[in-house]
């Protein structure tokens, strides 16, 4: 193939007596060169293809991130709310404890009817507390069948924490959620698309290190330790660039 090459530049040469007069080493030389600068442009374009795709991840991550810190802002303003209902169902409870403490004194007096009539109206406050708390959202509508029916005589538990987790849980499940939110997942992405960019431009700089080495050796062509040794030193540097780019970071 080289020899046709040559072959043809030496017919055109003398058609063309003012034309290149290049050996079959230095042509070599000649088609390292282009390669190597295709190669520094494919990486070129890869990088600049790959930046596009971190700059819609950071965007993603924003966009999430915001999302997130809405969502816990709402969590915590409906746990306020749910506290304060809660409250409201202590009340509840403090009064039908009231109308207790009055059913047994009634019944210490004798009077059964009255004692009855106070029992029944504090099973009704009880009833009417859960009913309301649970309206607000501060119980679950299908965990307080049995008190409604049949009133607890204490007041059931409250913890923030839990609260928190349940509403978090009840939204991330509704029809209109964003569903699972981790912006440090794209953040992530986007970091390492941009190490990949960089990684790329560091082999991009071995090509183009390699172009130079060409290049000193071709102008030295005369001196053939100094042409060997760049032409030695341009082919280590593409293969090390172009091995190391497609094996790292172009495909990853």
């Amino acid at each position: 193939m080289l020899r046709r090459i040559k072959d043809a530049f030496k017919r055109d040469k003398e058609r063309n007596p003012g034309g290149l007069d290049l050996s079959g080493q230095q042509w070599v030389v000649v088609l390292l060169i282009g390669l190597a600068s295709v190669l520094a442009a494919f990486f070129g374009w890869r990088a600049a293809a790959i930046g596009s795709t971190a700059a819609y991840d950071d965007r993603q991550s924003i966009s999430e991130t915001i999302k997130v810190e809405q969502r816990q802002i709402d969590i915590a303003i409906q746990v306020v709310d749910d506290t304060k209902e809660y409250t409201r169902y202590l009340a509840g409870y403090g009064a039908a404890a009231e109308l207790d403490n009055q059913a047994d004194a009634l019944q210490e007096a004798g009077q059964g009817d009255a004692a009855a009539e106070a029992r029944a109206e504090a099973d009704e406050v009880r009833r009417s507390a859960t009913a309301r708390a649970a309206d607000a959202g501060v119980f679950g509508p299908f965990s307080i069948t049995d008190e409604l029916l049949e009133p607890s005589p204490t007041p059931r538990p409250f913890n923030l924490d839990d609260q928190a987790t349940a509403i978090a849980a009840q939204e991330a499940t509704s029809f209109d959620s964003a569903g699972q939110l981790d912006p440090q997942v794209w953040a992530d992405e986007a970091e390492d698309i941009r190490d990949r960019i960089q990684g790329l431009a560091f082999w991009t700089f071995m090509l183009l290190l390699s172009v130079l080495a060409f290049t000193i050796g071709q102008v030295n062509s005369d001196k053939r330790p100094v042409f060997y040794g760049f032409v030695a030193l341009g082919v280590a540097a593409l293969l090390f660039g172009s091995i190391g780019g497609f094996t790292t970071d172009f495909f990853a």
